[in-house]
């Protein structure tokens, strides 16, 4: 599953973006509590980090056996390069600012936005299992750089949408 269908379509499932994503992500709010924005957001982000944290685990085991095989081979740098575009993400994601970042007693999130983020985080929940589930499957390197990237991307947007209109 790539990142092009991020979000899967209302016929995939009777169960709406929301209800996927608090079955899993255990303890996710939906954002609806004013206060625990910041809790939901880092429940999101550490269910993404997770899968990304095993996806590394797999392809170091992946990488060593290539370097048993073949210490010099191209393959061995394109993991390399393929966990180092890994574990930056993951820093990335670990080290994001915090849900609104204090943003809500300034501003109003509407419900609109909320949905919108709700539909984003199931995306990269998803997209990081992808990941996960191409580590597992062995997929090639250059695969998964491409679907690091593009949750990259996603993650980036999405990190805009917990910024108030007005401030984006």
């Amino acid at each position: 599953m790539g990142l092009n269908n991020m979000s899967a379509s209302p016929s995939d499932s009777p169960l709406s973006p929301l209800e996927r994503l608090q079955l899993l992500v255990p303890g996710f709010r939906g954002y609806k509590i004013k206060d625990l924005i910041r809790q939901d957001d880092f429940l999101v982000r550490q269910a993404i980090v997770q899968s990304l944290e095993e996806a590394a685990r797999l392809l170091e085991e992946q990488a060593a056996e290539k370097a048993m095989e073949d210490p010099l081979s191209a393959a061995v740098q394109e993991y390399e390069r393929l966990l180092s575009e890994l574990r930056s993400l993951t820093l990335d994601i670990k080290s994001a600012p915090m849900g609104d970042s204090g943003m809500h007693d300034r501003f109003k999130l509407f419900p609109e936005d909320l949905e919108k983020i709700v539909q984003y985080d199931l995306g990269l929940v998803n997209a990081a299992r992808a990941i996960l589930d191409g580590a597992r499957a062995r997929r090639e390197p250059a695969a998964l750089i491409g679907m690091i990237r593009e949750l990259r991307n996603r993650f980036n947007e999405r990190s805009k949408l917990l910024i108030p209109g007005p401030l984006r």
